[in-house]
């Protein structure tokens, strides 16, 4: 064998397996690029819906701002409420005691013309 055949026969071998590796690398690329695509569409629906937990976020925000202002206008009509109440009571309470003195005093002097009845009596 001369030098001459022994050099093809290398580089026939070296361009095979570079074939074989382009092809490899290939393939690779190629399930590289549609990993590459699942991620993009996987981002953009991601995206999507960080956009609508967003709007969601922000229509639960206004809300609940909304429901603060009516419970705190709740809390300060029961307040009101609470205040007037307890004067009612301590009015209450006052005419209450009015009406027990006023019944007492009403019932001794029933005591005493009873008493003076039956004297004129006797």
């Amino acid at each position: 064998m001369n030098i001459g055949v022994i050099l093809d026969i290398v580089l026939i071998v070296l361009l095979v397996a570079g074939a074989a590796g382009g092809f490899y690398i290939n393939g690779r690329l190629q399930r590289l690029t549609t990993a590459q695509e699942e991620l993009k569409a996987a981002i953009a629906h991601f995206d999507e819906a960080a956009l609508r937990a967003e709007g969601a976020m922000k229509r639960l925000e206004a809300g609940g701002l909304a429901k603060s202002a009516e419970l705190q206008a709740a809390a300060l009509r029961a307040e009101t409420l609470v205040t007037e109440l307890s004067v009612m009571s301590s009015a209450g309470e006052r005419i209450a005691d009015r009406i027990e003195s006023v019944l007492g005093d009403v019932r001794s002097l029933g005591r005493t013309r009873a008493s003076e009845k039956s004297r004129r009596a006797a």
